[in-house]
This record gives structure tokens, C-alpha cells and sequence, in this order.
């Protein structure tokens, strides 16, 4: 493994000591200080069906949808579609992005602060994706079907639309997920109550997902619009044990249900209040339903629980934007929110009811914020925002008498400066206020290990202080190289403790800190003499200090890798006709520290070969390999939460490997935008043991798993027209 991070660091050094001095602008690059332009053509060789697909290829971008107002600070993500963000409230980004065909697509921004007159909202880049206005009627959908071999299935299906005009613009998508399969028997953890080698048994699995967007835009006279957009997110699974187990009368039998219904909606409305001014206001709701079941029988002893909850949110936001002249742009509005939850939760251990605080709970959580933004721009080359807001929270439980109240002041600056031979310098600094999972303040039990878990009598936001520097250069069609360096001091994170009185509950406890550096690239070795070969990768570093909250004793976020780095090449041939790629993934092993066990897991070297072969314009045909990989675990397990002077009384260690798996498909266009492919998938087979000793080393128990793969042919269907 330190071999690997070495021979990273080596490749990152190469390429950045070999593109020193080389500034060649990407394809097509507009003369925009602090805009870098891609055309479509840049990503031809990836064959592109859509904008989606061109976003994914962007080197050093991710989407970042945002909080959805929620939380009150970057109200919606990092994409402009024609210099507007999406609807509030109306989906999947990675959804909407995948009906707009790639045709339909002019260019793709990536701007710095600074180098237009746009909201940032506190993103070091943003993305603008520019369609041709001539699209009047857009239609897509996607079927796809896929029988295995022992019976299981799986059914996709999305359908949306649109229409633009003058007088309006509707959008509106549809996708339904449907799967059933078997998940044959796997190793599984031993525990203090019961130490032995223990394996799940074969169990039925399904899973079924409606999801539902849809948005309104309507250009109002004086340069005003409205927005109107809503969704409805859906999601069911159940797992039971097959009933050829129940018949053998299985030594561990599980079952587990799940239902999840939220609806939502949106509304903005934007107007120039001036030559000068800018008036943007958001208002969001969201209902949420939620209810899941759970039972365990185990050596005669039958455990099972409940919950069941309902949620809300409601949040606005409003700004105002005034550009004093070139350089100077102030922000400034307020915020308001309103998070609620009423749920109860119920369980029995060996028939026994359990008596949990908060098995009944009701949540109201409110925020209500002041803000200011200031950008100076002195020249098109450095740009800077200075600001933050005042927060008022305040938070009801009727897990607690009284109201909690707080304030605080969250402060943000960032600079980003566009050097000579066009590296661009980031640094930012920043203080954050989390949002509150209202369901810590809802009891649970894990049946697993017959362990409650109190609902919290009253948490506050965790807080944090964010510190970054990044050093980025863009070259040529898709060439990057960017470092970077974060350190995030966080004050009172949210734990799960042991009480005086034997009680396990959350409360806020700190501080930790998370160290990292990065380096990411992407070049096109055919500068240096390989033509037709490209290289990709990253390297990150971790570092993190906290101090345990059970035992006492110092060590890392629970969690924590050290080290994760992944390259990629990708070669192509007779002029990019034939194509083979490789991917190599490693991280670090990383240490858990849960209440009744600690857990080393070390995931090895995850390799991934894929090829293609574009016969015609229209027809294609490629295979993508997983090769075999070995994760192993090892645990050790005490017979209680963990507490100062307490002894581990078992190790459990647990190995899992995966075979191959490769899949081999072909894909050919019907007619204009509509496509056909088909896919034969071998599936995975696996093999584990897990083994129990006592902590002197003596072997107490044993047993293996060996499951064979199971194949599957798949069907996709694929119009955007």
C-alpha cells in the first residue's frame, strides 16, 4: 500500500513538472478571464449521448445539488442551465441533465468567482450548461429489462419531456424502478451474546422506487420570472428469508421493511428591481412519511421492532443583489426555516418490551438568518467575498422540557486569484453550522446486539471551521492539474455516549479535527510523444484527531483512511475506433469504533478493465472487467458499550472475496436518437469464512461461505429526441 501512494505521488510530480509552461487553451475557449469554455467535440471520443454524460467526462468538476434551502446557507447547487439554476424542489439534477440531448448543447462554462456578475452562493466554480435556443420540443425515455438466472428481475423505466416558447417552458420526468432477486447467504459478525461463527441465510430481497418532477417556468413582463416545480420520491424494499430456509429451519432468519413517501414543491420568483439591483425569493416544502419493521430469530429468541414517522420542512429564502459599479457587489436578504418530525418507534427483545426514552418523539426546529455578501473584483484576475450571516436556532423536544436557543455568527471569505500561464489560486476560510437529523431525537434498537439507543433529550448543530487552499491549472481540450490543501476544526460533534444512569444517547461532544491534501490530473500523453493515450487519477491524504468519547483514549475519526488513490489510462487505436482502459482504486484500511466493537477493514486493490469497438457510426460494441478482490475484517468485540478499563472478550475475523465480473454488450442506433443495447452480464461469485476466538487466540468457531455467480442478459432501450 505505501508502495502505491509512492508510485501516485511520483506520477503526480511527473505530469505537473512535465506541463510547466504549457497554457494552450481548451477547445473552443472563449478570451473570458476566469471562464474556461468546452465544446461538445472535446468529448467526442466518449460518444456522448446526452449532457450528463459530457459533465461526467469534465475534468475536476463534481455536482453539488445543493441543500435545497435547507440549512440555509448555498440554497441550490453548482449547474446554471443557460445561466439559470434549476427549479427548487424539481429532482435529480443527474435526471434533468440526462434529457437534454447532447445536441442540443452549445458549449459548457466553467466560471470563477468573480469572472461574471452571478451568484456564486459560496462555490469556488460553477457550471453553465448553454443550449441552443431553437429547442422547442424535447421527448426521452429509457426501458430497460433484466432477467437472471435464478429467477430474479429487474425493471427500469423513465419517460420525460418539454416544451419552450415565449409565453412559457414546461419540464416533466418519470422513473420507475422495480427489482427482485435473491441474496444468497453471507458471513456475519459475531457478537458478545452471540459468540460464534454466524451466517445470514439466503433471503428474497425487493426493491421498488417511483420518483416524479416536474417545473413551470413563466417569463412575467419587466424581465420578472416564476418558477413553480414539485416532486414526489417514493421507495420500498423488503428482505425475507426464502422459504426453503424457513423450511430447514435456519439457525438465523431476518426479515426487514422499509417505505419511504416524500412530496415536495418550489416556488422562486426573480425580478430586476433596477439597472442595478436583483431581487431573488424561494419558498420550499417537503412532507415525508416514513415506516420500517424488523425481526430476528435466532437460537429460539425472537427480537423485533418498529418505527414510524412523518416529517416537514418549509423554508424560504430572499436577496437582493446590488452591483455598485465593476468592482464592487453587494448581497443581502434572510432566511427562515421551520424542520419538524413526530415519530415513535417500538421494540422487544426475546419477548421482552423495551422501555427507551423518546420511543414517542416530536421535533421543531427552527432557523432564521441575516446575511451579507460583499464581492470586490479590483481587476478581471482576482476576485474576493467577504461575508457570513447571524443564525438564530432554536429547538422544541418533548424529550426535554424548555426551549433550546442559540445564535451564532457564521463568518465566510475566499479569494481566488488567476495567476500568470493561467494556474488560479484559491483560498477560502469559513464557518459552518450543520442541520440536525431530527431522527436522533427517535429511540432505536439494534437487534443485532439487543443494544438501545436513547432518543436525544436536546442536540446542537454541530459546528465547524473550514480552511482550503487550492492550486489549479487548465490546459488544452480536458488537461488538469489542481492541488490542494483543507484543515476542518470541528467543535461539538454529535456522539453516541454511555450515561451515568447505563443509558446509551447522543449528545454533542468535541472537538476534531480532519486534515487532507489532494492532487488530481488528467493529460493527454500524446503531448509528450503517446499519442491516443490519456492518464487520470487522484491521490488524497488524511489525517484526523479526536478523542474517543467512550474509552478516552486519543485516536482517528472513526472511519478514517489514511491514504485513497485511483489512475486511470485509457488508450485508443486506428484513430480511436478501438479503445482499452484500466482503472486501479486502493485505500487505505480503516478503523470503526463503534459501542460494542472495534473494526479494522482493509479493501485491497480494486481493478476495473474496459474496451470498446466502434464498428460504425451508429454501432458499437465493448466489455467492462471487475477483476477478483479480497476485503477482510477484523474485529474486536466486547461484552458491553465500551467503557475506560473494559477488555475486548472476542476477535472475529472475517474475510469476504469476490470474483470476476464481466459484462459484454453491444449497442446499436435503431434510427436518429433512438438506441438499442444489449448486454450479457456474468454476475459475481463469492467466497468468505468467518472465524471467533477467544482474545488469548484460541479458534472457537468456523464457517465458510460459497456462492456461484449469477448471470443475467439485459435490454435497454433509449430514445432523446
Amino acid at each position: 500500500m505505501a508502495r502505491s501512494r509512492a508510485r501516485a505521488g511520483v506520477a503526480i510530480s511527473f505530469i505537473a513538472s512535465s506541463l510547466i509552461g504549457l497554457s494552450s487553451p481548451a477547445l473552443g475557449q472563449a478570451e473570458e478571464t476566469g471562464v474556461e469554455v468546452y465544446l461538445p467535440a472535446a468529448f467526442a471520443e466518449f460518444l456522448p449521448q446526452n449532457a450528463n454524460d459530457l459533465v461526467r467526462r469534465l475534468p475536476g468538476f463534481q455536482v453539488n445539488e445543493g441543500d435545497q434551502v435547507r440549512g440555509l446557507s448555498g440554497a441550490q447547487g453548482n449547474v446554471l442551465i443557460n445561466g439559470r439554476r434549476p427549479p427548487p424542489r424539481s429532482g435529480s439534477l443527474g435526471s434533468r441533465l440526462s434529457t437534454i440531448r447532447v445536441e442540443d448543447v452549445v458549449r459548457l462554462e466553467l466560471i470563477e468567482a468573480g469572472a461574471r456578475d452571478v451568484d456564486m452562493q459560496g462555490y469556488p466554480l460553477l457550471l453553465n450548461i448553454v443550449l441552443r435556443d431553437e429547442t422547442a420540443r424535447r421527448i426521452n425515455g429509457r426501458l430497460e429489462v433484466e432477467p437472471r438466472e435464478n429467477g430474479g428481475d429487474e425493471t427500469q423505466l423513465a419517460l420525460g419531456g418539454s416544451i419552450t416558447n415565449a409565453r412559457f417552458a414546461l419540464e416533466g420526468n418519470l422513473e420507475t424502478y422495480d427489482e427482485a432477486l435473491i441474496d444468497y447467504e453471507n458471513v456475519r459478525a459475531a457478537t458478545a451474546d452471540t459468540p460464534t461463527a454466524r451466517l445470514t441465510p439466503d433471503r428474497n430481497t425487493t426493491q421498488s422506487r417511483r420518483d416524479a418532477q416536474g417545473s413551470a417556468t413563466l417569463p412575467l413582463s419587466g424581465g420578472r420570472t416564476l418558477i413553480l416545480s414539485g416532486a414526489y420520491d417514493g421507495y420500498e424494499e423488503t428482505q425475507r428469508p426464502t422459504a426453503e430456509e424457513v423450511e430447514s429451519g435456519a439457525a438465523l432468519q431476518e426479515t426487514n421493511a422499509f417505505e419511504n413517501a416524500d412530496t415536495s414543491f418550489g416556488l422562486e420568483y426573480s425580478s430586476p428591481l433596477g439597472e442595478a439591483l436583483d431581487l431573488r425569493a424561494v419558498i420550499t416544502r417537503r412532507d415525508g412519511e416514513q415506516e420500517s419493521s424488523a425481526s430476528l430469530l435466532e437460537g429460539g429468541s425472537l427480537s423485533q421492532s418498529t418505527s414510524g414517522e412523518e416529517t416537514s420542512e418549509t423554508a424560504t429564502r430572499a436577496t437582493v443583489r446590488w452591483r455598485l459599479n465593476d468592482a464592487w457587489t453587494i448581497e443581502g436578504g434572510g432566511t427562515w426555516a421551520l424542520n419538524t418530525l413526530d415519530g415513535s418507534s417500538s421494540a422487544t427483545i426475546d419477548g421482552v418490551v423495551q422501555d427507551i426514552e423518546g420511543s414517542t418523539a416530536s421535533v421543531e426546529e427552527t432557523r432564521t438568518a441575516a446575511l451579507a455578501v460583499v464581492t470586490w473584483t479590483p481587476r478581471p484576475d482576482i476576485s474576493a467575498h467577504f461575508g457570513g450571516r447571524v443564525e438564530q436556532f432554536s429547538l422544541n423536544s418533548s424529550n426535554a422540557a424548555g426551549e433550546l436557543s442559540l445564535t451564532d455568527v457564521v463568518p465566510r471569505a475566499d479569494l481566488t486569484w488567476t495567476m500568470p500561464m493561467d494556474w488560479v489560486l484559491r483560498l477560502s476560510a469559513e464557518r459552518q453550522v450543520g442541520q440536525l437529523d431530527l431522527d436522533l431525537f427517535l429511540a432505536e434498537t439494534n437487534l443485532d446486539n439487543s443494544l438501545n439507543t436513547a432518543g436525544a433529550s436536546t442536540l446542537e448543530p454541530e459546528r465547524d471551521t473550514t480552511y482550503r487552499a487550492e492550486l489549479e491549472h487548465r490546459f488544452g481540450e480536458r488537461g488538469l492539474i489542481r492541488l490542494a490543501a483543507q484543515r476542518r476544526e470541528v467543535d461539538n460533534s454529535i456522539v453516541r455516549i454511555l450515561t451515568d444512569q447505563g443509558d446509551v444517547t447522543r449528545t454533542n461532544l468535541g472537538p476534531e479535527t480532519y486534515d487532507q491534501v489532494e492532487g488530481f490530473f488528467e493529460f493527454d500523453l500524446g503531448r509528450l510523444g503517446m499519442p491516443g493515450l490519456f492518464i487520470d487519477g487522484f491521490a488524497i491524504g488524511r489525517q484526523s484527531e479526536r478523542i474517543d468519547q467512550l474509552q478516552g483514549f486519543k485516536r482517528e475519526t472513526s472511519g478514517h483512511s489514511d491514504y485513497t488513490v485511483e489512475i486511470g489510462l485509457r488508450q485508443e487505436f486506428a484513430g480511436g475506433k478501438y479503445v482499452l482502459g484500466m482503472e486501479l482504486e486502493q485505500d487505505a484500511p480503516a478503523t470503526d469504533y463503534r459501542l460494542t466493537f472495534i473494526r479494522t477493514e482493509d479493501r485491497g486493490l480494486e481493478a476495473r478493465i474496459n474496451g470498446e469497438w466502434r464498428h460504425t457510426e451508429g454501432w458499437r460494441t465493448g466489455f467492462w472487467w471487475r477483476l477478483p478482490e479480497t476485503v477482510t475484517e477484523d474485529r474486536l468485540v466486547y461484552d458491553d458499550v465500551r467503557q475506560p478499563g473494559l477488555e475486548p472478550v472476542l476477535r472475529n475475523t472475517i474475510e469476504r472475496e469476490f470474483g470476476s465480473f464481466f459484462s459484454l454488450w453491444t449497442e446499436y442506433e435503431l434510427r436518429d436518437e433512438v438506441h438499442l443495447r444489449l448486454n450479457v452480464r456474468t454476475g459475481r461469485a463469492r467466497e468468505g469464512f468467518t472465524e471467533v476466538f477467544d482474545i488469548d487466540g484460541t479458534s472457537l468457531d468456523y464457517a465458510d461461505i460459497d456462492v456461484d455467480n449469477v448471470p443475467s442478459f439485459n435490454i435497454r432501450l433509449r430514445w432523446n429526441r
